[in-house]
């Protein structure tokens, strides 16, 4: 390894184990994971600017912008397969989009310090919905990513079907040692091992991050995890009616859902100017302080435009939701829950702007392929007067305090 692979290793020693942190934050922007040396300034041209309008911020950005940061590591590099498979381990994706990337890495990290094989997973939506992986995500393109840094098979070998199995719970990213004292004994008494990933908040606490995981995880979350052509291109299809047909046309993504906020009131933390989600009218005048012009062109994560809606199109004009904006086979063809969760992560990934509402693994993974694809636009809400976009830039990027500046070598 050079000097650069070094340096990289070194500023993921304790990654990804702090997504289990941002699950437990209360409210955005304290979220100061990981004290990341500055590689590139790419906040430097927010800090000039006062008001603007959607053109002004995305052509003021990254011009890199959409294009994919380079890993530090390739495959190449990793570690390979060098004796045969000594079992199984199997997973599920469960819940939305946001919990696959980090579900993924884990289950590579294990099967890969077991000597084992990986065995797709079935996807279990949050409404029992089920999909198996090739029906959501590019299979040959997982397996293509992952040859020759572990085994994996499509589904279970029908020898291994008889094994008994067993399900063990894993904190996120443990560390080679924890694998090796925890769960390897009992893969060597029962080599078919179900992995169940968990977020602790005392992982970072009790040192069990392993540097050596992280450019597994890397590659897992940002190389090899992709969409399935057909799916990909209903959400490029989507992105291009956004867009007004046009390549350089703009569209900021909100992620709102009224049923995210219940019945509770949003939490705030005292002097701080901030609170752990927001409404419609705190977004809409939000939106208004900072500059954003009537004929901003914007998706919102809503299924359907409806009452809750109502502040926001009272000030701006071009309002679109799933139900608005997909054609009708589209619909049809991509009709459950889980689909429409999908599609919804995607696009607050690839727009112009992204506006979260609610603090939580959401906000923070849609940050991350983000941050992947030189696109760096995040404004967060907060109760501070101030008109300027520098003071309501994301602190994952502001202060490149995001564990996905750790993978990619600039």
């Amino acid at each position: 390894m050079d000097v650069r692979q070094i340096m990289g290793a070194f500023l993921t020693f304790s990654m990804f184990v702090m997504l289990g942190n941002m699950i437990k934050r209360d409210h955005f922007d304290g979220d100061v994971l990981l004290d990341v040396p500055m590689v590139a300034n790419v906040e430097q041209d927010f800090l000039k600017m006062s008001k603007h309008s959607l053109l002004q911020l995305h052509n003021k950005a990254s011009k890199t912008n959409g294009q994919r940061l380079k890993l530090c590591w390739n495959n190449s590099l990793l570690e390979k397969v060098k004796e045969p498979s000594k079992g199984f381990v199997t997973f599920s994706l469960t819940n939305g989009p946001e919990y696959h990337v980090s579900q993924i890495a884990n289950a590579v990290l294990v099967a890969k310090h077991l000597g084992a094989t990986l065995v797709l997973p079935e996807i279990i939506g949050n409404q029992g919905e089920k999909r198996s992986f090739e029906e959501i995500y590019d299979v040959e393109k997982f397996i293509k990513s992952m040859n020759g840094l572990i085994q994996v098979e499509r589904r279970k070998n029908p020898e291994s079907s008889t094994q008994k199995s067993i399900t063990i719970k894993v904190p996120y990213n443990a560390n080679r040692n924890y694998i090796k004292t925890n769960i390897k004994p009992l893969f060597q008494t029962t080599p078919n091992v179900r992995v169940i990933t968990y977020f602790p908040s005392s992982t970072a606490r009790e040192g069990k991050v392993d540097k050596d995981m992280n450019p597994y995880s890397c590659w897992a979350m940002f190389e090899a995890l992709h969409l399935k052509p057909e799916l990909q291109h209903v959400v490029d299809s989507i992105v291009t009616r956004l867009r007004g047909g046009e390549p350089k046309g703009e569209f900021m993504a909100i992620d709102f859902k009224s049923e995210k906020m219940g019945t509770s009131v949003c939490r705030g933390e005292r002097n701080e100017g901030t609170k752990s989600c927001y409404n419609i009218v705190e977004i809409t005048q939000f939106l208004r302080k900072i500059g954003y012009e009537k004929n901003t062109t914007i998706y919102v994560t809503q299924p359907r435009s409806g009452r809750e809606l109502d502040v926001l199109k009272d000030s701006y004009t071009n309002i679109y939701t799933k139900e608005e904006i997909m054609e009708e086979a589209e619909k049809q063809k991509f009709s459950s829950g889980l689909e429409r969760e999908i599609i919804d992560f995607h696009l607050c990934s690839v727009s112009d702007v992204f506006v979260p509402t609610v603090s939580g693994l959401f906000y923070a993974n849609v940050v991350g392929n983000r941050i992947a694809t030189s696109n760096p636009e995040v404004l967060v809400p907060s109760q501070i007067e101030s008109t300027m976009a520098r003071d309501h830039m994301s602190s994952y990027i502001s202060k490149r305090s995001h564990p996905a500046y750790a993978c990619f070598c600039q």
